[in-house]
């Protein structure tokens, strides 16, 4: 089997296991690419999808790493080729390197315990860790119909909040936008985010990595609660 042909394999197979972990079953294709495009600003089709799952095709890498943050693929076992498997004779390539230096990186940003997303310019979110992710999970009220994760708009969620919460919404939407447009600034900043039963505080930090054209940016949120008691003893 040549290198591009067990790629493929090896895509598909993870792809059709990540499915399942994901909805128990392989979906349909229009499921499947509807899913997709929730999360992607690279949107695709129905056939698309069908030929991903069957492995006649391989997505490129913007989608492929959407896929694979998405359905927490094995991006080793994706990006290994046959031809490497001796060491010895074929040490790893430089991308094969960078590519596990991505996943440390990843399993590195799921470890840590604030809650981090990075958005494009726009406010779509790319990348959330799990500490963001369980959180959303948990607390629905800023996001009855939007999935608060890869693909939403953070700017336009914090947009339509209501209530108590809509001042300190305004406030970090407005420090997002004079952040897109000023990125060498960079915000700190402390709010409470009490539940019926429990008060608690936060400490939110903006700030903005930019290469050449390309920017991006990172908001954390660390809680505080106890610092905030303690201060108050």
């Amino acid at each position: 089997m040549n290198t591009k042909a067990n790629m493929l394999e090896r895509f598909s197979i993870a792809l059709r296991s990540g499915l399942v972990n994901k909805y128990s079953r392989i979906p349909t294709a229009q499921k499947f690419s509807d899913e997709f495009n929730l999360r992607s600003v690279n949107s695709i089709t129905r056939e698309t999808a069908r030929k991903w799952i069957n492995g006649l095709v391989m997505p490129e890498s913007e989608r492929l790493l959407t896929l694979i943050q998405w359905l927490n693929l094995n991006s080793d076992y994706v990006y290994l080729n046959s031809i490497e498997v001796d060491g010895e004779n074929y040490p790893p390539s430089k991308i094969q390197r960078l590519r596990k230096r991505e996943v440390f990186a990843r399993n590195a940003l799921n470890f840590v315990s604030p809650r981090i997303a990075i958005m494009d310019k726009d406010g779509i979110i790319i990348l959330v860790n799990e500490a963001w992710r369980a959180a959303a999970n948990r607390n629905p009220p800023l996001h009855k119909t939007t999935a608060f994760c890869e693909g939403a708009n953070y700017l336009e969620i914090l947009d339509k909040v209501k209530g108590l919460e809509k001042k300190n919404a305004s406030e970090t939407a407005s420090a997002i936008r004079d952040l897109a447009k000023n990125p060498w600034k960079k915000f700190v900043f402390k709010y409470p985010c009490h539940s019926p039963s429990k008060k608690h505080w936060f400490i939110a930090e903006l700030s903005s990595f930019q290469e050449k054209e390309d920017q991006c940016l990172a908001i954390s949120h660390q809680e505080i609660s106890k610092r905030q008691f303690s201060l108050k003893i």
